[in-house]
């Protein structure tokens, strides 16, 4: 590819993926000082955004991604058919995963990857730094709460703390507090350019993953992950991302090789527990983590046939129910193939099966506790790009600490890095 060419690319690339994690502050920036933003308004952004994923994937079209796109897309077609109904969310769901890991794909650079994501680190820090020392200042800059009721997100009657410009889970309420450093940080919970700390959290937790999966010769760069990933787990004061931030290191201490790949029956296992919780759990639904769990497994029981093949159910607002959202939405049978596909991938070297194993942990466990917030693109987006860009076949340039020794680099083609 001519150098012009090169150039343009790569700026555009960086561009999707900072417009992905940042959009939604850019357009609350707009809502608070400029104009009112509808919920339009944000369909029309990750429009954008997906519009110029395709622009740069079509300049090097892959049959198997048209292929592919082509059999999920028609799969859901089929299912609309037999609802006779058309559920866009699904579709757009799905969108996110395929553009975003081809993405990945197509840059296939270990070193490139490294320094966008670092960029994206120092950018969330920051604003969430000025968030936690200047939380006036950040407010004035972004009313996050008129933006979510201009967007329809929640309603103005459901602010339970008085006069707060923040998301309504921006501040942990009365009786339940901070779980980490409550005397030093308070009740409030970091947001950042997220403007709600639940995906300030996920963002962690995807950050830590990708820092443990490197090797231990790429020990700067780990430490450099790993250590903003727990900074930012502390600031959005996000348990989910305390528990799979400690699983994952745990899985990088004492899963080695090919054990890693034992993930892959977690989403069974998850689900069979949440089954039992809601068979036996006697605490009843509450704001904590066993009564959040109840209240998924007790309406997984309710599955029949139909709602399991995603023909009905697909109409109901399952909230932070994971994967009753799942199911209802895409179906068993398209759930499996995907999950079956992302394993059948081939990954660069040691470095890319750690990846892989940490990112189907990370979904493997959010879907027990959160429903959409899997599917945020301002999240999903970094993640599947992520994942893309371990794939095998694609890599150009990889430095040897991230492919096997007897593996040679390759050393034509588009480079990212340079």
């Amino acid at each position: 590819m001519p150098d012009t060419d090169r150039v343009n690319s790569t700026k555009l690339v960086s561009m999707i993926l900072i417009a992905s994690v940042i959009y939604q502050a850019v357009l609350a920036l707009i809502h608070t000082h400029v104009h009112h933003t509808s919920a339009q308004v944000v369909a029309l952004a990750e429009f954008l955004i997906y519009l110029a994923c395709v622009l740069v994937l079509a300049r090097r079209i892959r049959l198997e991604f048209v292929a592919i796109v082509a059999l999920v897309f028609a799969y859901l077609v089929l299912l609309s058919i037999l609802r006779n109904a058309l559920e866009l969310k699904g579709f757009r769901d799905i969108v996110i995963p395929l553009l975003f890991f081809w993405l990945g794909r197509h840059v296939a650079d270990i070193r490139y990857t490294d320094r966008i994501l670092k960029i994206l680190v120092i950018t969330v820090v920051l604003v969430g730094l000025f968030e936690l020392f200047f939380l006036p200042q950040y407010t004035r800059l972004l009313n996050i709460f008129s933006y979510y009721v201009s967007t329809g997100t929640v309603t103005i009657d459901t602010n339970f703390i008085s006069d707060s410009a923040l998301n309504l889970n921006g501040l942990r309420p009365e009786g339940i507090g901070r779980t980490i450093f409550p005397s030093l940080l308070g009740s409030h919970r970091i947001s950042s350019v997220f403007l709600e700390p639940v995906s300030l959290g996920n963002f962690a937790v995807i950050v830590a993953a990708w820092g443990l999966s490197k090797s231990t010769a790429d020990y700067k760069n780990m430490l450099f992950f790993l250590l903003s990933a727990i900074s930012l787990v502390a600031l959005s004061d996000s348990r989910y991302g305390l528990i799979v931030v400690t699983l994952l290191i745990a899985m990088r201490i004492f899963a080695k090789g090919r054990s890693n790949r034992v993930v892959i029956v977690l989403p069974l296992i998850s689900i069979a527990a949440l089954l039992l919780i809601g068979l036996f759990y006697k605490g009843g639904l509450a704001d904590n983590v066993m009564g959040r769990l109840f209240w998924t497994g007790d309406t997984l029981l309710t599955f029949d046939v139909a709602k399991l093949l995603g023909v009905q159910g697909f109409d109901i607002p399952y909230g932070d129910m994971g994967y009753a959202y799942l199911l209802s939405r895409w179906g068993v049978l398209l759930c499996l193939t995907l999950w079956g596909a992302l394993w059948m991938i081939k990954m660069t070297g040691a470095c890319g099966e750690r990846f892989r194993a940490y990112a189907a942990l990370y979904i493997s466990l959010i879907l027990t506790v959160s429903g959409t917030s899997f599917f945020a693109l301002k999240t999903a987006g970094l993640l599947w790009f992520l994942v893309g860009s371990c794939a095998d076949g694609c890599a150009k340039k990889v430095p040897r600490v991230y492919r096997a020794d007897t593996r040679k680099t390759a050393e034509s083609g588009l480079n990212y890095a340079s």
